[in-house]
């Protein structure tokens, strides 16, 4: 649906905007603030679309701001030669960009602008040295004033967080998550990989963004564990439905378990799901639709999505109370660790290379590159995907700082004090409102606005001459173009995330088999549904790939139960035979297809059913996730 910059709604956000930098900026000024223009900048990035997204994103632009000046200012002070305090600079801005794919939700937010303030607090001080302080103390001040009045003027026309359409958006996945598992007993696993691929692609989609969505709210945060529970769950009913039926024209029967059990339970299944897509509030005491005889890890997946659901469908307190035991599941949190090395060293490189090039020039306009080439890698580096995000940005700070100069060369000389000041930003102000509030320029309103203070340096006193002035916007552009640049030109690449994420996969499972796995099966049972969601989150957003999804992602989490049942088994079980499945799943990696020959051989020669049945179910997994265990 397409959105004129005329609509009601765009309007209205665009003018609260504009109010908000306003005012932010005319109480700097009345205050007497060193660099004024800064009050302004943090009502662009703190506004959201939900009021709990935007009290949160103020307070950790607070509290980043706080630790980045207090630490760029003993940076400045450290008893040691400036480019050792730069490379200490470089380490700070380092970790903080690295920390920014660690922290999820809002919380990474508060890691970015402290590498950014901190960089804003040194790399000027290579024209001033003794002015380090107020730098500081100014950017705390105009932060404070900035971050109140957005959250008082833009937090009473923003509203609540989604939480309760979140809530029915994530069970309706559970439910479809139940008829995909139907739909498998019915007609096999090869038949549904393109439902598999949608449902695992929106449950990793919805649950990354869930802390964002749920963010400023006390209860959302303590609903998080249900709503991890619930994604568990989802994927473990996918994955046993799969383990039932592993292979296309494998009997659906297991050893024990009458053949055509299913015949009963496909349409209990389909019933459930179109009982979880209600929008009702409907109990769902029960545990399971299905005897554990039929299938214990069915069983026990449907109880753990059910129990989960009926607490998201009721108020906190009274999901407390219900009737049943809750079993809450334990899920990895979503940290992109090998991204955030890549991150760390980029963006930390950068603000070194930058303030070392500034002290050794001691150019204003290089001071100017250098505190872009300090922020755009820290704010590009942070994304998922910020090939995607660079053009915009890129368009923004070019728009903004082109914008900026004219201001300062045409309109602030003329009016150069308050009141005239105030009233001739506003209209510059006005249209970075609109652009922001509307949704297919807000990417790019957001730069164009910071980068318009900040190259316009409103309300500044000292004299400039035209060619300083263009030449300061143009290279803040300059450094823009060359961050947002390295990005279009070299794209990060979501194959090689999931490949990374695979990586992961491969390493926890190695680790299960080992004689002593120690805690290995306990970090599997929290990082291997957590790898599948990361791996379905890259997977879907790398266009590339298309429908070359490697197929066996819901198969090895069933080998990752197998693993961890051979354990179970006494040691005294078959003989020699479970030490030999041990050796041999040693190459489950290198030989995935032998080595389920293997287990199969293994499973034909033991006496004892129970070994003979967990080796029939390691064959099956490693078979049915072989694809996804070379994949890379």
């Amino acid at each position: 649906m397409k959105v004129s910059f005329l609509d009601r709604a765009v309007v209205t956000r665009g003018l609260v905007l504009a109010l908000s930098a306003w005012v932010a900026f005319t109480i700097a000024t009345l205050v007497h603030v060193q660099n004024a223009y800064w009050a302004a900048m943090p009502v662009w990035v703190v506004a959201q679309a939900s009021r709990g997204v935007l009290l949160e994103r103020a307070l950790f632009r607070v509290v980043g701001t706080l630790l980045g000046a207090a630490v760029g200012f003993a940076l400045l002070h450290v008893p040691a030669p400036p480019y050792v305090q730069f490379l200490l600079l470089g380490l700070w801005v380092a970790l903080n960009g690295g920390l920014t794919h660690v922290l999820r939700g809002v919380h990474g937010y508060g890691a970015l602008l402290a590498g950014i303030t901190a960089a804003i607090v040194v790399v000027p001080s290579v024209l001033a040295p003794g002015a380090s302080l107020d730098l500081a103390t100014a950017r705390v001040e105009c932060t404070l004033i900035g971050v109140l009045v957005t959250t008082v003027i833009t937090g009473l026309a923003t509203p609540k967080s989604p939480a309760q359409a979140f809530f029915l958006q994530i069970r309706g996945l559970s439910a479809d998550a139940v008829a995909y598992a139907a739909e498998v007993l019915r007609h096999g696993a090869p038949a549904m990989g393109a439902e598999k691929r949608r449902i695992l692609a929106e449950i990793s989609e919805v649950e990354a963004s869930a802390r964002l969505t749920l963010a400023g709210s006390f209860e959302g945060y303590r609903r998080l564990h249900d709503v991890d529970s619930l994604v568990v769950g989802a994927l473990g009913v996918m994955s046993a439905a799969v383990a039932l039926r592993p292979l296309e024209g494998a009997p659906a029967g297991r050893e024990g378990t009458p053949v055509g059990w299913t015949e009963g339970l496909v349409p209990r299944l389909t019933s459930l799901a179109e009982r979880l897509r209600s929008a009702s509030d409907l109990p769902l005491e029960e545990t399971s639709p299905i005897d554990a005889g039929a299938g214990d890890r069915l069983s026990r997946a449907l109880a753990r999505l059910l129990e989960a659901n009926a607490a998201l469908a009721r108020p906190l307190e009274a999901s407390r109370a219900l009737p049943f035991r809750r079993e809450l599941a334990v899920l990895a949190p979503h940290r992109e660790w090998p991204q955030a090395g890549r991150t760390a060293l980029a963006s930390g490189a950068s603000a070194f290379l930058a303030a070392t090039l500034a002290h050794g020039t001691a150019s204003p306009l290089v001071v100017q590159a250098a505190m872009g080439l300090c922020i755009f890698p820290l704010v590009l580096g942070s994304m998922a995907l910020p090939q995607r995000v660079a053009p915009k940005l890129l368009t923004g700070v070019v728009a903004g700082a082109a914008v900026a100069a004219l201001y300062r060369l045409l309109v602030q000389p003329v009016f150069p004090a308050p009141p005239a000041l105030w009233w001739t930003l506003a209209p510059f102000l006005l249209v970075g409102g609109l652009l922001r509030a509307h949704p297919r320029t807000a990417i790019a309103g957001v730069d164009f606005n910071m980068c318009f203070m900040l190259a316009s340096q409103a309300g500044a006193t000292a004299v400039v001459s035209p060619l300083a002035i263009v030449g300061g916007s143009a290279a803040l552009a300059a450094a823009a173009g060359l961050e947002a640049g390295a990005y279009i030109l070299v794209p990060r690449s979501s194959v090689k995330q999931a490949e990374e994420a695979v990586g992961v996969i491969r390493r926890d499972l190695l680790r299960m088999v080992e004689p002593g796995p120690g805690d290995a099966i306990g970090d599997w049972r929290a990082r291997g549904a957590r790898q599948i969601l990361r791996l379905s989150l890259h997977l879907g957003r790398a266009k590339d790939l298309g429908w070359r999804w490697p197929k066996g992602m819901l198969a090895v989490l069933s080998l990752g139960h197998a693993i961890e049942a051979l354990h179970e088994l006494p040691e005294t079980a078959g003989g020699s035979t479970r030490a030999a499945a041990f050796g041999a799943l040693r190459r489950l990696v290198e030989d995935p297809r032998g080595t389920a020959g293997e287990l199969r051989r293994l499973a034909g020669v033991t006496p004892d059913a129970p070994l003979r049945q967990v080796l029939t179910d390691l064959a099956d997994g490693l078979e049915t996730s072989a694809e996804l265990l070379t994949f890379g």
